[in-house]
This record gives structure tokens, sequence and C-alpha cells, in this order.
């Protein structure tokens, strides 16, 4: 008797239980609902990864149908073309239910910076094939000015290369560069080793990025001033960004070994200008860490340096500042984009 009792109270109170929740709103349907990592204002010529969940937390992405605006999509990478307003739903089949999402409705802008590619030329002036890539590059670079080299030079000994970078043989180990010199390596990306041909950088300058940088400095006595803005066209919050400063110098002068047929095939190459030597990474190689919470779409971030000009610089009239963006901190973190301005000059957004 008693546990008849005992099963009809439990009873009693799972009907009171389920009738208490649905009096609270609590639904037992199955919504799905769509994101991305980069918020509701995107950009056009970008890919954009959308995801697909239920309200119960089921990930649908991959048996998910997406469409734009009514039109059916065979991916949920999406890229948009054109500047616009765009609705996006999925529908999906869980458990034979069919089930749709309420619309995602972006909004999707042109970029409002242009896009710059840096090449890293890991070089020296003992290495007899380097003059090639900086011939090649000089040649890049007078098509378009938005390829920004940096010259990262090698000392195998004191007094080797008078421009030699301390911290030079960290960045080879840290980009696997295994084959000697000269390794120009792009948007410092492992592997991606420049194969001196202007179409290769001409394909990167053609890709969207989400952010662009602006540069103002000036010089006080023997202290080197910088501000660097970031301004952003989504919101990056969800990646985890770094900013990093060089100091390069140009106009510096010295014998090049050459057994190239550039140049005129001379070897060496008599007081050889070495052009945008890398002379110092201002906040680190891989820079300082950007608040995520300055990096929402339309927020302007604001970095302020202010240090005594590196002892390795012979002039600094002669230095430019390069200011990029990478996605993480350490070898493995991608560049997004990068800004360049001369020293005691200013470089606006562009």
């Amino acid at each position: 008797m008693m546990n008849k009792l005992f099963i009809s109270f439990s009873i009693l109170m799972l009907i009171l239980t389920s009738c208490d929740i649905k009096e609270q709103g609590v639904s037992d349907t199955l919504i799905i609902e769509i994101s991305n990592p980069y918020g509701t204002q995107l950009i056009t010529d970008y890919k954009i990864p959308f995801t697909a969940k239920t309200n119960t937390g089921n990930d649908l992405t991959s048996v998910a149908v997406f469409y734009v605006n009514g039109q059916v999509q065979n991916t949920n990478e999406i890229t948009f073309d054109q500047a616009g307003s765009y609705e996006i739903t999925v529908t999906a089949t869980l458990d034979g239910q069919n089930i749709s999402s309420e619309p995602y409705l972006i909004n999707v802008i042109n970029p409002r910076h242009s896009t710059k590619v840096l090449v890293e030329d890991y070089t020296a002036t003992w290495c007899t094939n380097c003059p090639r890539v900086a011939y090649h590059l000089d040649e890049a670079v007078l098509q378009n000015n938005h390829i920004i080299p940096v010259a990262i030079h090698q000392s195998r000994f004191p007094g080797d290369d008078p421009f030699g970078f301390s911290d030079v043989t960290t960045l080879i180990s840290d980009f696997e560069i295994t084959g000697g010199l000269p390794s120009p390596i792009v948007n410092r990306t492992i592997g991606f080793v420049w194969d001196e041909t202007y179409g290769t950088l001409e394909t990167e300058l053609e890709k969207s990025q989400p952010l662009g940088l602006a540069i103002s400095s000036n010089v006080s006595g023997s202290t080197l001033n910088i501000d660097v803005s970031v301004r952003f066209d989504m919101n990056m919050s969800k990646k985890n960004l770094n900013l990093v400063l060089y100091l390069t110098e140009n106009g510096l002068y010295a014998d090049q070994a050459n057994g190239t047929t550039f140049y005129g095939g001379q070897d060496p190459i008599p007081n050889f200008e070495q052009k945008h030597c890398l002379r110092s990474a201002l906040i680190g190689l891989y820079g300082m860490n950007i608040p995520s919470e300055e990096t929402s779409a339309n927020a302007v971030y604001h970095y302020q340096y202010s240090g005594s000009i590196p002892a390795e610089v012979s002039d600094i009239n002669n230095c430019d500042i390069e200011a990029f963006i990478i996605d993480g901190s350490d070898q493995h973190a991608k560049l997004i984009n990068i800004q360049k301005a001369a020293v005691g000059t200013t470089k606006d957004f562009d």
C-alpha cells in the first residue's frame, strides 16, 4: 500500500513540475540559432564562417542548409561580393523533425582600408644570392607601394654583417627557415617563401582585411614618440590580436657579396645601399596584446609608444616605422594588415 502511495505521489509531483515549467514559458520546440565570429557588420570579399546550433546546444552546421536572401548556399562559409543588407536563414532535419531559423540580418560594407603586404627579407651582406631578392623587391615596390619590405640581416659571427639584427636567430628558428639565405617570408606565414614574382604579392593585396592602421611620430631629443591607431570594420573581439612595431633604417651602405648577374654581376658590389634594415622590434618580436573590448566594429584602438632611440640606429631621420597586427602572439600568428610611415610624419588610415 505504501509503495502505491509513493508511486502515485511521485507521478503527481512530476505532473505539477511539468506544468510549472510550461507556465514559466519554457518550450520544448527546437529552434536554430545562427552566429558568426564577427557580428552583424561584415565586409565584402572576406570569407565568413556561419554556424547553426539548436537552442538546446546541438551543432547542426555540417548538416544544415544555409540561405542568403532565400538563395541556397553550398557551404556555411560565405563571401559577400557586394555591400548591402542580407538575410541569412537555415533549415535542417533533426530526428525526423524539420526545423528552421529566424532570419539573421547582417550589413555588409566595403572595407575602409587598403590591404598591404609585409615581406621580411632574411638577408646578409655576405650572402651571394641575396642581391637577387633585393632587386626583385625593389621592382615589386615600384609597381605597388603597398608592398612593405623589411630586411632582417644575419651575422654569422660578430662584425660579419654590420647591420645584423640581434634577434634574427630566434626569428629564423620560429619561422622554420631551413634553406639558408635569402628567405623572403610573406605576411609572417610559416612556409610562405616569396617566389620573387609580383603576381604572388598582388594576389595577397587583392584580399580584403577587416582593419587598418594609422601612424604618427616625432622625435624629441633622444626620445622617439609614436602614436598608432587601429580601426576595425568588423567585430574582432573573438580574435587574439597583437600589435607589433618595427623600426627600420635606410641609407646604410656596405660592400655586398654578389653571385648573381644582377647589379652588373659585380662581386662584391661596393658601397651597396642596404635598405629598410630592421633595427629594432620596439615592443617585442610578437608585440603586445590589444584588449578584446577595444576591437568591436567601428572601434578605434590607440597605442602610444615612447622610448629612447635604439643604439643600433645611425640616423633616426632615415628611419621608418612599420606597425602591423597579427592574429595571435607567436610564430603561428599570421599578419592581418600593416602600415608604414617615415619617422616624424603622419600616415592616416587609407
